[in-house]
């Protein structure tokens, strides 16, 4: 295996921070020094620290022994630790020209609009403006700065900085960890009989006992579009949870929040779903994007995933319909391979991925036992969703099949009859090696990097040390050349109801499934719940998103993960007696009036449509609540017990969702939510050492532009609520 390429980072000397990184690192004990990127970062965390200077003062490296003494194992296990940091600098011809704001150039970005956007903390810089101006250094990042250097043709003084920055990947969304295969378990355990008993028992004198709570669900985090919700919402609330006021914010549940599910009657209430005029906006974008994404998939989508071919060989027949059959992935010539050829399939096949139908009713159950925070006007309980399992789970397709066993099968058997049992028949032209496999490498390869004081570049002998870089590649085989074209005698098939052994038909599952949600309810006479839910509405896409990579989010200086800001929404929805779809968010505050105005009025005749449900209970309802469905995001954020990454990142949400263009309005640590992370892996594998974190609580949010105009107090509370983060978390920038 040939020996990875090379190149050298210069350390940048001009960070004067005392923050450190963990210890992830064994240091080498001989030389050379080689470290691999996480020693790298731990190496920098003590030369950042100034750990060991010399006789001027200059930060240097530590030795190995230095690196494992107690006093710096002290700094790195302390809680300044730090792994995120910018520790290159990009060098500059002596000669070249001055980068200016205005002439910079625009490099890799994220929906969010911040230009600052690199893959790895290796992807950003210090670079200096002015090539001999060492005090007039700014932060920036690879694929601006090769796009400068492109355009004003300074190559010759960063080829290794421009070599590593083309090989930077796009940003790209990151796809959450999905529950699709702990459901499909539980399925397979409940047709066993392994689960889904009853939820109670009786004990040895015949009472009846609670076995557990049913709220154990796994946390639904997809998206769903506002036009895909549940237009009808049938609540399960026992404890009249719904009926919350001013006396009581737990409702009249408060004496039952310690007992299980099943220990009392059942009480259901039925609510519509109601969306704010801004929402039609939001309506048509998703719907775009939902247009885009299935004619993308069209047009990349082969027969292997159920398309065919065309393959045009200028005979009398035309272009045929088929695939071809791989040939080994080894680089260099084979022989032509074999190319299926087969009719069209019974009906035409549908749309790439199939679009889970528009929701018309899902179930929400309600308990007191699961309260998780309340506010000055609200309550936010734990709430179990059930919803049509095609919202969830992926929907089987039900396009016509050809089996790939029983199509290898024919085909070998014709090769056999056309060639002769040991191939004495074939042409001499099946035999020739007149094809090429291309294997294509894709990614950043592993690197050396060699470790170079700024001061020192250009000095000989001057190396403190070099790594290798992990490297993210993948494997493609291209193939190029002529293939032989064989028809198949294989039928195409139902997946539905197959005909050969090789194929199941689908397992029977349930119509529904469960997941965990959070439900928020208001007391009587609140509007922030119904403004909160607007603001959903308006907020752009990318804030419901996870993008891979790392931003610097102004006035900060270090990168931080481009996580989603803001939990996802679910929906808004209201007692169906108080409903009007042609409401929009004046309806919705009108509603809430409405409501409050018959409150005493309302007994026997309000909309409980239990049957279980006493004359009294009925008279006992009262007000009830509109409900904000959203994601649950962990818990409230400790400060305290969070290091100088997490406090960082978690102060970036503020200045990300001020540069989004909107002011929170109630900034304090109950509204800053963190999980265990990272999101993208199972919940058994997150840890609170990768923290998720997440605002929420936008009753009183507001965008700067409204109706066209700056809004007149945004510059003020846009300083407050950032000097009342950086106090919390102890991160002044300034």
């Amino acid at each position: 295996m040939p020996s990875p390429p090379t190149e050298t980072i210069i350390v940048d000397e001009s960070s004067t921070t005392t923050k450190v990184s963990p210890p992830l690192f064994d240091f080498p004990k001989e030389e050379p020094r080689t470290f691999t990127a996480k020693d790298l970062i731990a190496i920098m965390s003590l030369y950042n620290a100034r750990f060991k200077t010399d006789k001027a003062g200059n930060p240097i490296l530590p030795t190995p022994k230095e690196a494992a003494s107690s006093e710096a194992l002290d700094i790195l296990n302390g809680k300044g630790s730090r792994q995120r940091m910018i520790f290159r600098e990009w060098p500059r011809d002596p000669k070249g020209e001055p980068i200016t704001v205005e002439g910079s150039a625009p490099g890799k970005v994220t929906p969010n609009g911040l230009q600052l956007w690199g893959a790895t903390m290796f992807d950003f810089y210090r670079v200096r403006r002015m090539p001999d101006v060492a005090s007039l250094s700014t932060i920036t990042t690879g694929s601006k700065l090769l796009r400068w250097m492109k355009a004003h043709n300074e190559l010759e003084y960063a080829k290794d900085e421009i070599e590593w920055a083309e090989m930077e990947e796009k940003p790209t969304i990151i796809d959450l960890w999905s529950p699709c295969k702990s459901i499909e378990r539980t399925e397979k355990y409940i047709r066993r009989g392994k689960a889904g008993r009853p939820m109670e028992k009786k004990d040895v004198k015949e009472k009846k006992v609670s076995t557990g709570s049913i709220f154990n669900r796994k946390r639904l985090t997809s998206r769903i579009d506002l036009d895909h919700l549940p237009k009808k919402l049938i609540v399960h609330d026992p404890w009249n949870v719904l009926a919350a006021d001013s006396v009581n914010a737990f409702g009249r549940a408060e004496r039952f929040k310690t007992e299980e599910w099943t220990s009392k009657q059942d009480r259901i209430h039925v609510y519509r779903l109601q969306l704010s005029k801004y929402s039609i906006a939001r309506t048509k974008r998703e719907a775009e994007a939902r247009a885009n994404k299935q004619k993308y998939e069209e047009s990349i989508n082969n027969l292997l995933d159920g398309r065919p071919e065309q393959l045009d060989l200028d005979n009398k027949d035309g272009a045929l319909e088929g695939y071809m059959i791989r040939p080994p992935a080894v680089d260099g010539p084979v022989e032509p391979p074999v190319f299926v050829v087969h009719g069209p399939p019974p009906q035409p096949f549908a749309r790439a991925s199939v679009i889970p139908k528009p929701i018309e009713e899902a179930h929400l159950y309600l308990s007191p036992a699961h309260t998780v925070g309340t506010g000055n006007h609200s309550v936010v309980y734990n709430a179990e969703w059930e919803l049509p399992r095609a919202a969830v789970m992926p929907t089987p397709s039900s396009d016509y099949i050809l089996c790939e066993k029983c199509v290898a099968a024919d085909i070998a058997r014709i090769i056999r009859e056309e060639d002769g049992e040991h191939g004495e028949r074939k042409e001499s032209k099946w035999e020739e090696l007149s094809g090429r496999v291309t294997i294509v490498e894709e990614g950043r390869p592993p690197v050396v990097l060699h470790l170079v004081q700024s001061h020192n570049v250009g000095k000989p002998n001057k190396e403190e040390g070099q790594f290798e870089t992990e490297g993210k590649t993948t494997l493609r085989a291209e193939y190029i050349g002529p293939v032989r074209p064989i028809r198949t005698t294989v039928e195409w098939q139902d997946p539905m109801h197959p005909t050969c052994e090789h194929i199941k038909p689908p397992l029977e599952v349930p119509p529904t499934v469960k997941m965990r949600v959070v439900g928020k309810i208001s007391l009587a006479r609140d509007v922030h719940l119904a403004q909160e839910a607007t603001n959903y509405e308006l907020f752009e896409q990318h804030m419901f998103e996870h993008w891979s990579g790392l931003n610097v989010v102004p006035p900060m200086h270090d990168p931080v993960p481009v996580g989603a800001l803001v939990p996802q929404y679910y929906g808004y929805y209201v007692p169906d007696e108080d409903s009007d779809d042609e409401k929009g968010t004046e309806g919705k505050e009108e509603a809430n009036e409405d409501t409050r105005v018959e409150e005493e009025d309302r007994s026997s005749n309000d909309t409980d449509s239990s049957s279980t449900a006493t004359e009294r209970e009925r008279k006992d309802v009262g007000y009830l609540s509109p409900i904000l469905l959203l994601e649950d995001c962990g818990t409230q954020v400790d400060p305290s017990k969070l290091n100088y990454d997490q406090s960082n990142e978690a102060l970036s949400y503020i200045y990300r969702f001020h540069f989004a263009g909107w002011a929170h309005g109630s900034v304090y640590p109950r509204n800053i939510l963190a999980q265990p992370g990272p999101l993208d892996v199972p919940p058994s594998q997150r840890r609170n050492a990768t923290p998720s974190f997440r605002l929420i609580d936008f009753g009183r949010s507001y965008h700067v532009d409204k109706m066209g105009k700056k809004q007149p107090g945004w510059v003020g509370d846009r300083y407050h609520e950032e000097a009342a983060m950086e106090k919390l978390f102890g991160m002044y920038m300034f």
